[in-house]
């Protein structure tokens, strides 16, 4: 049986597939690997070459991150801009336009209720026309309370009832038409004094 395996052996293994190397019985062969194997090889290698620039990118294709960062950064601000146009009906609006809006706004939703007719005060709400301020002497301090109000002092949030754009022109005509218009029964001074 040995014989015959051997004979078998020496058959199979001819010269063109030996390497030389022979050790124990054991001979190293030269045996390729098919061209199936090979093609799927070169494909995988190429197939990898293609993903790390595509989706790796290289300089300039806009597929790094800092690339994608900044496309969907633009994106985000594109979508928040159009937005903020349809909030306030995609109209830019002049100085007057803003104050005419406010005080429109400052009737319609009832800030005369607390604050009067022009501005002057009464037992529930503060004066707006004179420089004292109870809560903040900026513009955004007076969006910030017009926005969140103080309901323990009875001042409603606006935040729900009117746009930012709104509010920001109620804001703009408490500042550029009531303060410093001195009307008739005014309100006494409260809070701290705020410069002009």
């Amino acid at each position: 049986m040995k014989e015959e395996n051997k004979i078998i052996n020496e058959n199979n293994h001819s010269a063109s597939n030996h390497e030389g190397h022979d050790f124990d019985g054991i001979t190293e062969l030269n045996n390729p690997a098919p061209n199936w194997i090979l093609l799927v090889f070169l494909a995988t290698i190429g197939f990898s070459l293609f993903y790390l620039i595509t989706y790796f990118g290289y300089p300039g294709n806009g597929k790094d991150q800092v690339s994608e960062y900044n496309q969907k950064s633009a994106a985000f601000d594109k979508e928040k801009k159009q937005q903020q146009e349809a909030a306030t009906g995609g109209l830019v609006m002049t100085p007057q336009e803003m104050l005419a809006s406010g005080a429109q706004l400052f009737t319609q939703k009832g800030c005369i209720a607390c604050h009067g007719m022009n501005g002057e005060g009464n037992k529930i709400g503060p004066n707006l026309t004179d420089n004292y301020w109870l809560n903040g002497c900026s513009e955004s301090s007076l969006i910030s309370m017009i926005s969140e109000g103080k309901p323990e002092k009875g001042m409603t949030p606006f935040k729900t009832m009117m746009t930012r754009e709104e509010i920001k022109n109620v804001a703009n005509f408490i500042l550029k038409k009531l303060v410093g218009s001195n009307p008739a029964n005014a309100k006494p001074p409260q809070g701290a004094v705020c410069k002009p």
